[in-house]
Protein backbone atom coordinates (compact mmCIF):
# COMPACT_ATOMS: atom_id res chain seq x y z
CA UNK A 1 0.00 0.00 0.00
CA UNK A 2 3.19 2.10 0.45
CA UNK A 3 5.64 1.30 -1.81
CA UNK A 4 5.06 4.59 -3.95
CA UNK A 5 5.76 6.76 -1.06
CA UNK A 6 8.76 4.56 0.48
CA UNK A 7 10.17 5.13 -3.07
CA UNK A 8 9.78 8.65 -3.02
CA UNK A 9 11.07 8.36 0.74
CA UNK A 10 14.45 6.02 -0.35
CA UNK A 11 14.79 8.56 -3.49
CA UNK A 12 15.00 11.69 -0.94
CA UNK A 13 17.50 10.54 1.03
CA UNK A 14 19.80 9.40 -1.92
CA UNK A 15 19.42 12.89 -3.29
CA UNK A 16 20.09 14.55 0.22
CA UNK A 17 23.23 12.71 0.00
CA UNK A 18 23.99 13.76 -3.27
CA UNK A 19 23.40 17.27 -2.45
CA UNK A 20 25.54 17.01 0.70
CA UNK A 21 28.06 15.87 -1.69
CA UNK A 22 27.78 18.37 -3.89
CA UNK A 23 27.65 21.19 -1.48
CA UNK A 24 31.16 20.19 -0.45
CA UNK A 25 32.29 20.10 -3.27
CA UNK A 26 31.50 23.62 -3.98
CA UNK A 27 32.82 24.48 -0.74
CA UNK A 28 36.23 22.85 -1.76
CA UNK A 29 36.02 24.60 -5.15
CA UNK A 30 35.04 27.91 -3.95
CA UNK A 31 38.28 27.18 -1.26
CA UNK A 32 40.78 26.77 -4.14
CA UNK A 33 39.22 29.78 -6.06
CA UNK A 34 40.21 31.70 -3.43
CA UNK A 35 43.37 30.89 -2.44
CA UNK A 36 44.53 31.05 -6.41
CA UNK A 37 42.87 34.01 -6.45
CA UNK A 38 45.60 35.42 -3.46
CA UNK A 39 48.60 33.64 -4.91
CA UNK A 40 47.91 35.70 -8.11
CA UNK A 41 47.74 38.75 -6.43
CA UNK A 42 50.67 37.87 -4.35
CA UNK A 43 52.73 36.75 -7.74
CA UNK A 44 51.39 40.38 -9.24
CA UNK A 45 53.24 42.41 -6.35
CA UNK A 46 56.67 40.28 -6.31
CA UNK A 47 56.57 41.22 -10.15
CA UNK A 48 56.00 45.03 -9.49
CA UNK A 49 58.37 44.69 -6.63
CA UNK A 50 55.48 46.70 -4.34
CA UNK A 51 54.14 45.96 -1.07
CA UNK A 52 50.58 45.77 0.76
CA UNK A 53 50.91 49.35 1.50
CA UNK A 54 51.83 50.71 -1.54
CA UNK A 55 49.29 48.16 -3.27
CA UNK A 56 46.60 49.94 -0.91
CA UNK A 57 47.41 53.20 -1.97
CA UNK A 58 47.11 52.58 -5.32
CA UNK A 59 43.96 51.01 -5.66
CA UNK A 60 42.69 53.26 -3.73
CA UNK A 61 44.22 56.16 -5.33
CA UNK A 62 42.90 54.33 -8.62
CA UNK A 63 39.71 54.31 -7.62
CA UNK A 64 38.94 57.90 -7.26
CA UNK A 65 40.97 58.52 -10.82
CA UNK A 66 39.58 56.10 -13.56
CA UNK A 67 38.71 57.65 -16.85
CA UNK A 68 35.67 58.82 -17.49
CA UNK A 69 34.47 58.28 -13.57
CA UNK A 70 33.90 54.52 -14.56
CA UNK A 71 35.18 52.02 -12.29
CA UNK A 72 38.02 49.54 -13.02
CA UNK A 73 35.34 46.84 -13.81
CA UNK A 74 34.06 48.92 -16.69
CA UNK A 75 36.85 49.29 -17.79
CA UNK A 76 38.57 45.81 -17.82
CA UNK A 77 35.31 44.55 -18.93
CA UNK A 78 35.31 46.73 -22.05
CA UNK A 79 39.14 45.85 -22.99
CA UNK A 80 38.10 42.37 -22.67
CA UNK A 81 35.01 42.91 -24.83
CA UNK A 82 36.91 44.88 -27.55
CA UNK A 83 39.78 41.51 -27.60
CA UNK A 84 37.16 38.88 -28.07
CA UNK A 85 36.00 41.25 -30.94
CA UNK A 86 39.25 41.71 -32.60
CA UNK A 87 39.93 37.87 -31.84
CA UNK A 88 36.26 37.11 -33.44
CA UNK A 89 37.43 39.62 -36.96
CA UNK A 90 40.40 37.24 -37.48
Amino acid sequence: MFERLDRYKAELAKTREKKAEIDARVRALEKKCQEEEKTAVHEMMKAADITPAELQKLIAYTKGNMPGGKSVGEIVNKKDEEEITDENED
